[in-house]
């Protein structure tokens, strides 16, 4: 977030909240003016596309009413922040539930048991952004078998598919490549940097 911070300086955050509350076309459109283009680069940057980006957004501003209308919204920093988190939680839950190799993403990389549940949402973010980017680099080859072992296909059938003699070479194939991905994101600059965090 640091490429693109947000600062909603013209309302406090008292005028932001009564303005979300009363539908205040003034409120609104100065939150979409300001945040959006954040969101929009978030969800752009993972995958997304801009009517991705408008329907987080949107679902951010319907939470966040349906929050202060119920007292129960708790922001620790400033909205901008806060909506701007929303939008990213709203976006992980779209990938995880949009392609289904992205479900096995969380425990890809082995790591430490985390139990501090904002902890273990940053982290699967984190793996999907980075799976996401590395799995683009691996060779064609590599992909289909993953995509394929992700899919639960039988070995056997994707050894037809493949043109291979047996499941043993698919079995060898999937764990190359998945160790070679492995190997590229825990390499990766983003990574190193979050585990050192």
């Amino acid at each position: 977030m640091a490429e693109h911070s947000i600062a909603v300086k013209k309302f406090t955050l008292g005028q932001i909240i009564e303005g979300v509350k009363n539908r205040d076309n003034k409120v609104l459109g100065f939150i979409y003016k300001e945040i959006f283009p954040a969101v929009r680069y978030y969800v752009i940057s993972n995958g997304g596309n801009q009517d991705d980006a408008k329907d987080v957004f949107q679902e951010s501003i319907i939470i966040a009413y349906k929050q202060i209308s119920e007292n129960s919204i708790d922001i620790q920093t400033s909205f901008d922040a806060y909506l701007y988190g929303m939008a990213r939680l709203i976006w992980l839950k779209i990938l995880r539930n949009r392609k289904i190799h992205e479900k096995n993403i969380p425990g890809i990389i082995e790591s430490e048991s985390n139990d501090n549940p904002a902890e273990k949402i940053i982290d699967d973010e984190l793996e999907i952004r980075l799976f996401r980017k590395h799995f683009l680099k691996l060779g064609e080859e590599c992909r289909e078998v993953l995509k394929m072992t992700f899919d639960n296909m039988p070995y056997e059938k994707i050894a037809r598919k493949m043109g291979y003699k047996s499941e043993k070479i698919v079995r060898n194939k999937k764990y190359k490549c998945k160790e070679t991905l492995i190997k590229m994101i825990k390499e990766d600059p983003d990574y190193k940097e979050f585990k050192k965090g």
